[in-house]
């Protein structure tokens, strides 16, 4: 039961944070949401923002590893790109567009939370230059940017695009920008080598 409140509690934050913004985001607010006593939220958490962070961090550790096996399976720049495309897609839909763009906003003025908040990309940076470097393995293009470079410019493109689409652009727009970089991709792909180039030679 303890544990069930406190993910009713976290669903709330992330309700909250989708649906009021960062500001209206109170203890408050996301108890009428739980249904449970503002006093509980402060029994599990020490602040609102642990709360907050909590509830990001679960929600972000839960789609990577929805979207893990995927990004393992990607073997081509297009691919990755798709990828990418698709979890934009995927998170507009949700609303978790929102709740990201609310906590980076919330955070500009506040450098701890902005600290905190920037450390739950580190795993999702991590897997795009796995990625990055897999794809780019043996191609010509490798040497223009490192996995590392790659995977920050990609991570730091989404975090724009939230906040773009956030600020009122259409997500269209972003997903245009998108299938641009997904048409480049696939022109990268014809001048890189499949990984299996070498075994389909005589």
């Amino acid at each position: 039961m303890a544990r069930d409140s406190r993910n009713e509690i976290m669903q709330a934050a992330l309700e909250a944070l989708r649906t009021k913004g960062f500001a209206g985001a109170s203890a408050r607010t996301i108890a009428s949401l739980a249904g449970v006593n503002p006093g509980l939220i402060f029994y599990y958490f020490a602040s609102l923002d642990e709360l907050l962070l909590a509830a990001l961090s679960e929600s972000s550790e839960e789609r990577l590893e929805r979207h893990r096996a995927a990004a393992e399976a990607v073997q081509t720049p297009r691919e990755l790109v798709a990828l990418l495309r698709h979890i934009y897609e995927e998170d507009s839909a949700s609303g978790h567009i929102r709740v990201v763009s609310e906590m980076v906003a919330g955070s500009v003025a506040r450098p701890e939370l902005g600290r905190q908040v920037m450390a739950l990309w580190e795993p999702w940076v991590a897997l795009a230059e796995d990625s990055a470097e897999r794809v780019l393995a043996g191609s010509p293009f490798a040497a223009l940017a490192s996995p590392r470079e790659l995977a920050l410019a990609g991570v730091t493109f989404y975090l724009g695009a939230n906040l773009v689409t956030h600020m009122g652009q259409a997500p269209e727009t972003v997903q245009s920008l998108l299938a641009s970089a997904e048409r480049l991709a696939g022109m990268l792909d014809l001048l890189s080598p499949r990984p299996d180039d070498g075994d389909a030679r005589p």
